[in-house]
């Protein structure tokens, strides 16, 4: 049995208990769902990433993918460990039935993804995309397109890819020069796309491209892009994979981290054979890849939570063998978790993955309460309001946590012989891709903020009103009335980002949105660590676990919700320009 590096007792209480499933129980299409159905299933992931893909990662880092000629080579026992997974059927979990899914809730998505991703961020990253790209065949795509390409990406015997970014249009997607020529009831796809994860491999008998590309004659900018499906392989009469597409993989990035993640340049059309298929209609492009990036912008989320559990778990396991100097009035060493220091660090690490943990999971009820009779349109605005806040903090709190990691191991996780400093490598990467944190910032400001006339935030304000009220009347009091401020505290923020719309000041929304964003992510954090206390409290004295959950709320109220409160603050003051010397 390989060490433990998951927390197996606070994934289930956020899938049973906060936020919950009764609710997403109510829903039509998982009516028939029990969390008994995600027992059997859990525990074979669990399995599955704890025994095989676990002791695994380090020898994918050091192998790395590589390009041979014209296709990439992944580490040498890597295909068979895909081929294992695929047994499981976990990548169908979420999909539509209709095409070989399970059609789970994602609220229990979101306990099987976080096993998988903790034991090897490369090798999840193929299951991840692969789902979201399918889904959005299905969600968009025409039922020619569905029958011939879902049930083979569901089962993951053909895996899927995001291709947007191009060399010169990175977060300014608009820019894409990709072109598509119609041709009959197909286009012509010519182009180049950069930094596309898992572009190319040897694990799966074709890999369907999801391709943003120009239309001839459709306007500039990003009103003007469309949607493709573009296969490496044509398909012969039968539906299997035959000759070349024309897509061919050019290089491969040499990266700090995800080392087995093939991060590809993909050249389309190089010979002017390479064919596409538009996914619904033209010009709707980016919108359609909006529901993809929104998805995946909630995985990346996932992605760091996950890694920074790993990390906690690791650096505590650590710290409870490490002997190294005695305490005050002592002589003989003593195990490093009994220092204070110590004792610091792994307790803020602890509570920002349980924040981020519960941050993450309930987008995912969240995301499953679309479909709810009563619950939908508030879902809705509090699904898309915490997309940004969930991939920023997570992200970024999560590189923190890894960072501390690396210090309760002192030099140790410096070096490669320990985990730690190869999860520092692979998590920074969240911060960046499927839109980098400061894109985050102004996505909340402009998008989700300013372009709902701050009803989002109303109604985030409501949820967080209405348990500060239940609370009061508890032994939690103090926390809600904490809460209580802050909440007050980044309503006068609205207030005054208002003002600066208002008179058009956007620049100066620009220079801190990103500040805005990341003490938001510091107040959702506190919202749902107090939730989760509150569904504690009865239960206090007859588990130490529900103990615990109190305690780590407190912890987070004393160090990481005041900077939320000092952040707003500052916000509620800001004038002018943020940098005025010259740089």
């Amino acid at each position: 049995m390989s060490q433990r590096i998951f927390d197996e007792r606070d994934i289930m209480f956020n899938v049973r208990e906060c936020p919950g499933f009764q609710k997403v129980s109510e829903v039509d299409k998982y009516e028939e769902f029990s969390t008994e159905d995600l027992d059997l299933i859990f525990e074979q992931m669990l399995q599955f990433s704890q025994d095989e893909l676990a002791p695994k990662n380090s020898e994918f880092d050091q192998e790395g993918s590589h390009l041979v000629g014209d296709c990439v080579k992944t580490p040498a026992s890597m295909k068979a460990l895909w081929e294992n997974y695929l047994e499981i059927g976990l990548t169908a979990v979420i999909a539509n039935p209709e095409y070989g899914g399970i059609g789970m809730p994602h609220l229990f998505a979101a306990a099987l993804s976080e096993l998988e991703i903790g034991a090897c961020l490369s090798f999840s990253m193929i299951s991840l995309l692969t789902r979201e790209s399918a889904n959005l065949i299905d969600s968009f795509g025409s039922e020619a397109l569905k029958d011939v390409y879902l049930e083979k990406m569901y089962s993951g015997e053909w895996t899927g890819t995001m291709c947007l970014t191009e060399p010169q249009a990175g977060s300014d997607v608009g820019a894409a020069r990709t072109k598509a020529v119609p041709a009959g009831d197909a286009y012509r796809i010519t182009g180049t796309k950069s930094f596309i994860s898992w572009g190319d491999h040897d694990l799966s008998d074709n890999i369907i491209h999801l391709v943003l590309a120009r239309v001839e004659g459709a306007p500039k900018g990003s009103k003007g892009l469309s949607l493709f499906v573009v296969p490496k392989f044509k398909l012969d009469e039968d539906g299997n994979p035959a000759e070349s597409n024309d897509v061919i993989c050019s290089s491969v990035e040499h990266k700090m981290g995800i080392k087995a993640s093939s991060t590809c340049v993909l050249n389309f059309g190089e010979n002017g054979n390479c064919t596409g298929y538009i996914v619904g209609e033209e010009n709707q492009g980016l919108k359609y890849m909006f529901q993809m990036m929104n998805a995946a912008r909630n995985g990346v989320g996932l992605q760091g939570m996950a890694l920074a559990s790993v990390a906690c778990e690791y650096a505590l396991q650590y710290a409870k063998e490490r002997k190294q100097g005695a305490l005050p009035g002592q002589t003989e060493s003593t195990e490093i978790i009994n220092h204070p220091d110590i004792r610091y660090m792994l307790m803020k690490m602890k509570a920002i993955v349980q924040a981020s943990r519960a941050l993450v999971f309930h987008g995912a009820y969240y995301e499953d309460l679309l479909h709810h009779p009563e619950e939908a349109e508030k879902a809705a605005i509090l699904f898309e309001l915490l997309t940004p806040i969930c991939k920023s903090y997570c992200t970024d709190m999560g590189f923190k946590v890894t960072e501390l990691a690396m210090q309760v191991y002192g030099g140790y996780g410096f070096c490669k012989d320990y985990p730690i400093e190869q999860l520092m490598r692979d998590i920074k990467i969240t911060s960046i891709y499927e839109g980098t944190n400061g894109i985050q910032g102004l996505d909340l400001v402009f998008r989700k903020l300013l372009g709902t006339k701050g009803a989002s935030w109303k109604t985030l304000a409501l949820e967080m009103t209405e348990l500060t009220n239940r609370v009061k009347q508890t032994k939690l009091a103090a926390l809600a009335e904490q809460l209580e401020k802050a909440v007050n505290s980044c309503s006068r923020v609205m207030g005054k980002f208002g003002e600066l719309a208002m008179n058009k000041q956007f620049h100066i929304l620009q220079y801190h949105a990103t500040q805005l964003l990341n003490a938001m992510g510091h107040l959702c954090g506190g919202y749902f660590l107090l939730k989760a206390a509150e569904k504690a409290l009865p239960q206090k004295e007859a588990e130490a676990f529900y103990a615990d959950k109190i305690n780590t709320c407190e912890f987070y109220f004393s160090y990481l919700l005041p900077e939320a409160e000092t952040t707003f603050r500052i916000l509620q003051q800001v004038s002018g320009e943020l940098v005025k010397a010259d740089l």
